[in-house]
């Protein structure tokens, strides 16, 4: 049983940290909305209880999983809209079933097991590859909890695993199944196509003034004049403030010495470290080395011996160029007094016994306080005017907030302000053209179109520390064009549609005389190019540039020597294709043969699974309060 779990433990164990980690919210200040003593049950399975804050804070941590996901798309209302309030509850019932049955097994793990499969995880080894306590602390308090209940959780959700093995998916899927399904998913196509494009079908044609005006009033919506904006910019950054800073001498002096991490480049050495089970091996290890024909390359002879000895590769134990911070103290201790191209160890550790090399040593560089003085002073300047640009800018709210101008604010600060006439969301004037003097400060005309007229914007910090305001001066709103103004470029899409239509025409024309003749031949007659695609996959390999996904789509649907319909290929372009061929599968892949197998094992083992906890489900007495559930998402925004 270890032996399985050890195989196991490392992809259980990241999963159990992720979960009890955003679990952990509860410590940080999402808190629970029941006491201890008022934490009523939401549901129960048989004698067992879902509790409401189990659930809050089951329900706030997939939540946030999924806005991780999805980068915030997922809010409370889509969240309830989707159901994942049942879910989450479904998902803990399901839990307390299998706690149930767990205990019905008997099955459980002792503790001199869990410590062993918990020493060999990797979320808690060090660097060298080691069971670090120190981690494995910094791991507990980063979830707030302790050793006893994170043991619980990791013993609870093992135990679960137990049931759940039962139905897990194995590699094991009928060959027949297995190789229909690798012939159909990797078969090859050979694929002919032509291109029927709209500019080919030029059209000068004027279309008549009621045909532009019914365009106009029918698709209002493509031919509006944007919304423009009129505002004021008012900026300050530090630089505008340094000219009336003054530093002392002393005060740089201070920075120099109480930092010298910033001005000073630390020694580093490049290190190759080997840790082992015991003093025997790494005695032997060490003899090996030193007993090596080639005595005159240390690092060869010890990368030789790791990959022969412990068949580990070179890349695993060179620590690279490190600083003496970058490891634990007793570690730097040894490695930062070790010679130069001299083997040293065994070592013994709590961990082991470790052998190791410095193969380069790159002298720590002291810099003069003459050197770095200017540097110093800038940098002690611009705290300085970071600080006094915040004390500015609550001078500037005040001056807003008393009833001022934006213009008047900005003077009681000396900050730059500039004015921008009629601007829209493109950063493009009324005549089309780019607005140069805008700022490349991002989202700056997001908070223009976002600020209501005569309004002054919040004051944003921005790239370079500079900080800046808006106020919206004059707004002319989107409308519809005027039909002079819109004229010529109804005239032009009319003249494209009609385009376009001449196109599918010859499309479906040709279409029908390919269906019953040469393809090449006729396309030729219709003066088109044949793109001739040897071998195309269904993921669209050996087809790039020549269809979208519409069209390959298509192609693999239709038979051995049928034509498509007309696809659209891009705004202006149609094309046809036609199957030539469908090869055989030449020579299967026995990695993709494996995914394959293991893909649909997976699809079988869940709805194993599903059908597993409804049996299960049927034997157990659930009671869900539905009005608690309820009375947790009113009024909750």
């Amino acid at each position: 049983m270890l032996n399985t779990l050890r195989k196991k433990i490392n992809s259980t164990f990241s999963i159990i940290f992720v979960l009890l980690l955003a679990a952990s919210f509860a410590f940080w200040g999402v808190g629970d909305i029941f006491s201890s003593k008022n934490n009523p049950a939401l549901a129960t399975v048989d004698n067992q209880e879902v509790t409401a804050n189990e659930f809050i804070t089951t329900y706030k941590r997939i939540l946030s999983e999924l806005n991780k996901n999805t980068q915030g798309q997922i809010t409370e209302e889509v969240a309830r809209s989707i159901g994942l309030p049942r879910q989450t509850l479904a998902q803990l019932i399901n839990e307390k079933i299998i706690d149930i049955e767990v205990n019905k097994a008997n099955i459980i793990l002792p503790d001199e097991y869990l410590k062993k499969l918990i020493q060999s995880s990797n979320l808690f080894k060090d660097q060298f590859g080691s069971f670090s306590k120190q981690q494995f602390e910094y791991v507990l308090r980063q979830l707030g909890m302790e050793d006893k209940t994170y043991f619980n959780e990791i013993r609870k959700s093992i135990l679960r695993d137990q049931i759940r093995a039962t139905f897990s998916y194995k590699n094991d899927i009928t060959p027949i199944i297995e190789n229909i399904y690798y012939n159909i998913r990797n078969e090859n196509r050979s694929i002919k196509t032509v291109n029927i494009s709209a500019s080919a079908f030029k059209n000068d044609a004027i279309p008549k003034n009621s045909e532009i005006q019914n365009k106009l009033n029918t698709d209002k919506e493509l031919y509006m004049k944007p919304e423009f904006r009129s505002f004021t910019l008012v900026s300050l950054k530090p630089d505008d403030l340094l000219m009336d800073i003054n530093i002392n001498e002393e005060d740089i002096i201070a920075e120099y010495n109480n930092y010298p991490e910033k001005y000073n480049i630390s020694e580093k050495r490049e290190v190759f470290l080997i840790n082992l089970q015991d003093d025997q091996i790494a005695n032997n290890f060490v003899r090996k080395i030193n007993n090596s024909n080639n005595s005159s390359d240390l690092k060869e002879n010890f990368i030789k011996a790791v990959v022969n000895e412990t068949k580990q590769d070179s890349d695993s134990i060179n620590l690279g160029l490190i600083e003496y911070n970058d490891l634990p103290p007793e570690v730097s201790d040894s490695v930062f007094k070790a010679e130069l191209n001299k083997l040293v160890g065994p070592e013994k550790t709590p961990f082991g016994w470790r052998v190791f090399l410095i193969n380069k040593i790159e002298a720590e560089i002291i810099t003069k306080y003459e050197d770095v003085k200017i540097q110093i002073e800038k940098e002690l300047k611009v705290n300085v005017a970071l600080e006094k640009m915040y004390d500015l800018g609550n001078i500037f709210y005040d001056e807003i907030a008393s009833g001022n101008q934006i213009q008047e604010a900005a003077l009681s600060i000396n900050a730059s302000i500039i004015e921008f006439n009629h601007t829209d969301v493109n950063g493009m004037d009324l005549n089309g053209n780019i607005v140069n003097d805008l700022p490349p400060y991002p989202n700056i005309l997001k908070t223009v179109f976002s600020t209501n007229v005569n309004n002054t914007s919040e004051l944003i910090s921005t790239i370079g520390n500079t900080m800046y305001a808006i106020q919206v001066n004059d707004i002319i709103y989107e409308q519809t064009m005027t039909i002079d103004e819109a004229k010529d470029k109804i005239i032009k899409d009319i003249q494209f549609i009609k385009s376009m239509e001449m196109a599918l025409n010859t499309a479906n024309n040709f279409i029908r005389e390919a269906d019953s003749g040469d393809f090449e031949k006729i396309a030729k007659k219709y003066n088109l190019i044949v793109l001739d695609s040897k071998n195309v996959q269904k993921n669209g390999r050996g087809s790039e540039g020549v269809l979208n996904q519409e069209a390959l789509n298509l192609v693999f649907h239709i038979k051995k020597g049928k034509i498509t319909q007309p696809i659209k290929y891009n705004d202006n372009t149609y094309i046809v294709a036609k199957v030539e061929n469908i090869l055989p599968i030449k020579d299967v892949n026995s990695e993709k043969l494996i995914e394959i197998n293991s893909s649909i094992s997976k699809d079988i083992a869940k709805d194993i699974q599903e059908l597993f906890m409804n049996n299960l489900t049927n034997n157990h007495k659930i009671k869900i309060n539905d009005r608690l559930l309820d009375s947790l998402f009113l009024n909750n925004s």
